[in-house]
């Protein structure tokens, strides 16, 4: 059942043959038998099994395969995805998919309910403090590099963090028995793999608070430095983000010289303690290496200004820009005299 998607039924006859009949249903494409659907009774669930066999009437030479349930207390119909395609696709629609799968759906309704119970409030957790020696672990590895690292990623390329507490709980698989209660009291069954999820991962719950908590800090410290390059290279992400194009027109002044150069933008995004030349066209690339040497690089300090066709994108900061004036002399065409 891993596969079931709920789908909004489009059709009286199929409505009728799902709420009533029980002789197998043939679905034709034109004057082409397509499929044959049957059904069979679940007894304990007031539920029907739905299965189906390619082509016409049925013989003992078909195989049947399980594709969908149908409530009938509901009167909603769940198909596997290949059957609901197929009846979804005919030139007159027997049905309309619905995404996300169920195994999606639940796993989602059950993380919405792990996140109200917790309330994004640490004190609602039944524990207080890490024990496990892996947990530990994992705190002291985080609060070493990745806190600082995931901050890093998510400033430069724009984002900001909600803060929040987030379950993530997953389903690998949706079991016939899960599904079947699920379908039998929604709610009950929502509400108890919740209180469920909590009990076994109580700790790993308050190792994401602590590492909130220290992912929060190191973020709100890169947002504080307005004048590190960490600021600028978020600028520049942003700029060459926005402008749509592959290539772009840069002005570096580097070891008291100028040079505008095109350099493609895939080269420009995210962190750099540097930008390499290696995505600088191949003309402007010899340019550059005569004039900064081979293996030469820039920094975002070096740059002046990014322009996209006529527009300039990106200026570098009113304070970087006198100090490169100080140090580069006249110029002439992009290049020092």
């Amino acid at each position: 059942m891993d596969d079931l998607t709920q789908c909004s039924i489009i059709r009286d006859d199929l409505q009728k043959w799902l709420a009533a009949d029980s002789t197998p249903l043939e679905i034709q494409q034109g004057e082409k038998p397509l499929t044959t659907l049957l059904k069979l009774f679940r007894q304990p669930f007031h539920a029907d099994y739905l299965y189906r066999t390619d082509g016409g009437e049925v013989s003992w030479k078909d195989s049947l395969a399980f594709c969908g349930v149908y409530s009938l207390e509901s009167g909603t119909l769940y198909l596997t995805k290949d059957t609901a395609s197929l009846l979804a696709g005919c030139p007159a629609p027997f049905v309309e998919e619905s995404i996300p799968s169920m195994k999606e759906e639940i796993a989602g309704r059950i993380n919405r309910q792990v996140e109200t119970v917790i309330a994004n409030d640490r004190k609602n957790l039944p524990v207080r403090k890490l024990t496990s020696w892996s947990a530990e672990r994992s705190l002291r590895t985080y609060l070493d590099y990745g806190a600082k690292e995931e901050a890093l990623r998510l400033f430069i390329n724009g984002g900001e963090p909600d803060g929040l507490f987030h379950s993530d709980f997953t389903m690998e698989e949706l079991p016939e028995a899960a599904f079947m209660a699920y379908l039998q009291g929604p709610e009950d069954f929502i509400h108890k793999q919740a209180e469920r999820y909590i009990k076994d991962n109580q700790e790993r719950f308050l190792l994401e608070f602590l590492e909130n908590d220290a992912f929060l800090a190191e973020y709100q410290a890169l947002a504080q430095d307005s004048g590190s390059s960490t600021h600028r290279m978020r600028a520049i992400t942003a700029a060459v983000n926005g402008c749509g194009g592959k290539t772009v027109t840069i002005t570096v002044q580097k070891d008291g010289k100028e040079m505008t150069f095109k350099t493609n933008v895939s080269g420009l995004h995210g962190y750099h303690s540097s930008y390499s030349a290696f995505y600088i066209t191949p003309s402007d690339r010899r340019e550059f290496e005569r004039l900064f040497g081979r293996s030469a690089d820039y920094t975002p300090e070096d740059i002046v200004r990014i322009t996209y066709g006529r527009n300039t994108i990106y200026e570098a900061p009113p304070f970087q820009s006198e100090a490169m004036e100080q140090d580069v002399g006249p110029t002439m065409g992009g290049m020092q005299m």
